[in-house]
């Protein structure tokens, strides 16, 4: 009677559908083009045949493993982002899982090795969550979790530092604000909880990518983490 009622309608097209996204329409998402940096999964287009790294990674190593993004950062993409971390459309995150769940089925080493991985989503501060009534990161990761059949484990908490939200900040302050505002939640550090030795962070967006190091860095300093891997829903441009 409810669904007869209110029916559920999808953000782009405005058709009824069963999830906030038809099918159409999230086959429609535009996905991050190949090439990308085998590493970082930044997109190389342009680049010379043959490159398999950004020059960021090929100057600085990064702690996790591999990162990977399921959609290209375009302006319906981020609107849909915006919706769902500052709208409050929490419901866009289980329509949006289906995208990550195509991105590690067509992602081999996350098939290979990181194939008995615990899902970590990346946390955001107590004001955040309180304000939105909720983590985007985490919606989404309860909701990939469910497609994949994966644990989820709250390993990480984020404090608040000067700066405050990492979206309007420059790469340099992005990278100073995430070093400072990552840290393992107490009963990890402590023992008190053991994490198994793959680790898969999950967020929304990957913009300078100081927040999937800064966690990963957090997370491999606990007892038993071996590796990290990234993945997220949007890679974003790159700020200077």
């Amino acid at each position: 009677m409810l669904s007869w009622i209110y029916p559920t309608i999808c953000e782009l097209c405005h058709e009824s559908a069963e999830q906030s996204l038809c099918p159409d329409c999230l086959a429609g998402l535009e996905r991050v083009p190949r090439p990308i940096c085998l590493y970082c999964g930044a997109i190389l287009s342009g680049t010379p045949a043959g490159t398999e790294s950004c020059p960021a990674c090929a100057r600085q190593p990064r702690p996790f493993e591999l990162a990977r993004s399921a959609l290209r950062g375009n302006e319906c993409n981020m609107q849909l982002i915006y919706k769902l971390k500052y709208h409050r459309a929490n419901y866009l995150a289980a329509a949006l899982a289906p995208a990550l769940a195509e991105l590690w089925h067509h992602t081999p080493e996350l098939n290979s090795d990181f194939a008995t991985a615990a899902l970590v989503p990346v946390p955001t501060t107590l004001a955040h969550e309180q304000l939105r009534g909720y983590n985007q990161a985490a919606e989404l990761t309860h909701a990939l979790g469910k497609l994949l059949k994966r644990p989820v484990i709250h390993a990480l908490q984020r404090r608040d530092t000067d700066y405050g939200s990492q979206t309007r900040l420059s790469a340099t302050q992005r990278r100073q604000n995430a070093y400072h505002a990552f840290h393992p939640l107490p009963a990890y550090v402590k023992g008190h909880r053991t994490l198994p030795e793959r680790l898969v962070l999950v967020d929304d967006v990957y913009t300078t990518g100081s927040t999937a190091r800064a966690c990963s860095h957090a997370l491999l300093q606990l007892p038993g983490v071996k590796q990290v891997a990234v993945i997220t829903l949007v890679r974003a441009e790159m700020r200077s």
